[in-house]
């Protein structure tokens, strides 16, 4: 492969040969700088074996990329982008906006003619159809949710910016569309109280683990259904030196099979194992363990003593299901199973917890919203160690800690009250040194009365039966 620069009027060319072609390529640019760079990076790639010829610009080509629709673009930023860039969970995710939501309002839409006008429009369409229901929900007429058009505009967005680089648009639509106002409902959240009387009330075996773990570990649904006792290390030396712990790399989630089968292709998949399919001719998707969505929810959580407790029992009343089932058990060594082995899938225990808010009157919150409760507490006792409790919940920055898993309740709001009237306002007119709170004893009595609220009840048992007029003697 030969090569050459020279300049032209006001350009510079680079003429070189391919293997199998009579006529040279010739490449022009406008500086001799980009030239010069050009002619490198050919004369490199050549060393490497790597130089793939620029593909020619022909009539045809010209056309097809200015005739080219959404769905056939789409299908190609699928196979050459989303299968090098995206998961399993996201390229499933990816595919069912495609499919639902794209192309049957895009699909026959020249990539080259779309307008910012015509991305408006047809994200206000959107708003007014209904929403897809997935296999095994109950269709409630719910509406598409500006959530998911601000979903179709990122992977748009991401799409059409390919589409500009691969020259079949000269302009992203997308950048300059506006998307529906999503008013986003601050999430319900338990406190402490409402967490501790769910958990008394809680009767059924799988929902009870599954709300000690979301609680005492700060774990999202998925790593809890996914656990394996593999990763679940509670040997009675550990717990005596309170290194008791559990692994978390792993999540339970059900993929589409065409997902799956693309990544396997490609050597891209993050499952780690795929259950066996109960109805395999029907099913479009499988109940998988993946690794988790980040490297950094990828870690190692201290367990309680209580929740300890809680998986003993859990692993002794496993051991009894196999020895009276035998070979009907199907051990995949999970933490959260049936009577027989096999997994329990969100919708399970989501159903169940329903139930158990239903059945006691309990304040409605999403199972999720425990990890809220979770998060909020452990950064109210660690005082504010926002490093450590991210340890526990696996977030990649801190601030998601503080910004979006703190919740603050008014108990702890009227308590701050207090302290401020016991440690500011108590000293305003000259109170004596004497006279002064002293603030770490209110913490201490603080931490007491929550390790111990019995305690509480009996203080102000005595308090009442003291005579008016005197002070209390304990």
């Amino acid at each position: 492969m030969r090569m050459a620069i020279r300049k032209r009027g006001s350009s510079y060319q680079v003429i070189y040969r391919c293997p199998g072609e009579s006529s040279p390529r010739t490449e022009t640019f406008r500086s001799e700088d980009e030239a010069l760079i050009r002619d490198m990076q050919i004369k490199l790639a050549k060393k490497k074996g790597t130089f793939t010829p620029p593909e020619k610009i022909t009539e045809a080509s010209i056309q097809y990329k200015k005739n080219i629709t959404v769905e056939e673009f789409l299908k190609e930023y699928v196979e050459v982008y989303g299968l090098k860039m995206w998961g399993n969970s996201f390229y499933s995710l990816s595919l069912g906006l495609i499919k639902n939501y794209i192309i049957p309002y895009l699909g026959s839409r020249r990539v080259s003619e779309l307008t910012v006008r015509d991305i408006d429009a047809y994200y206000t369409e959107l708003l007014d159809k209904p929403a897809v229901v997935q296999p095994g929900r109950m269709n409630t007429g719910a509406k598409v949710t500006a959530h998911t058009v601000s979903r179709v505009h990122k992977l748009l967005k991401s799409a059409f910016n390919k589409a500009v680089v691969w020259q079949y648009a000269t302009v992203n639509p997308t950048l300059g569309a506006t998307l529906p106002t999503a008013r986003a409902a601050q999430r319900a959240v338990w406190s402490d109280e409402e967490a501790i009387q769910a958990l008394s009330l809680c009767d059924s075996e799988p929902l009870s683990i599954c709300l000690y773990l979301a609680l005492g570990c700060s774990m999202r649904l998925g790593e809890i259904l996914g656990l394996q006792w593999s990763n679940v290390h509670i040997d009675d030396a550990l717990v005596a030196r309170g290194e008791a712990s559990l692994r978390v790399d792993r999540e339970l989630n059900r993929c589409s099979n065409q997902s799956i089968e693309a990544l396997e292709r490609v050597n891209r998949s993050t499952i780690l194992f795929k259950f066996p399919k109960v109805m395999p001719k029907k099913a479009s998707t499988t109940l998988v363990l993946k690794a988790p969505k980040t490297e950094s929810s990828n870690r190692t959580i201290y367990l309680p003593n209580t929740v300890v407790e809680e998986l003993k029992k859990i692993k002794n009343q496993q051991a009894e299901y196999k020895r009276l089932l035998g070979q009907e058990y199907h051990d995949y060594g999970l933490v959260v199973a049936q009577m027989n082995g096999h997994p329990y899938e969100h919708r399970v225990i989501d159903k169940q917890f329903a139930k158990l808010i239903e059945a006691n009157q309990l304040r409605p919150v999403v199972f999720h919203s425990l990890r809220h409760s979770s998060t909020s507490l452990k950064l109210k006792l660690s005082r504010g160690n926002i490093k450590a409790v991210q340890g526990d919940t696996g977030h990649a920055e801190a601030r998601m800690v503080t910004d979006t898993y703190a919740h603050g309740f008014d108990a702890d709001r009227k308590l701050i009250a207090h302290e401020m009237d016991a440690g500011f306002f108590a000293k305003v007119g000259g109170s004596t040194e004497g006279d002064s709170v002293n603030l770490d004893t209110i913490r201490q009595l603080k931490s007491l009365l929550q390790a111990h609220p019995e305690l509480l009840a009996e203080l102000l048992v005595e308090t009442d039966a003291a005579p008016k007029g005197t002070g209390s003697t304990t």
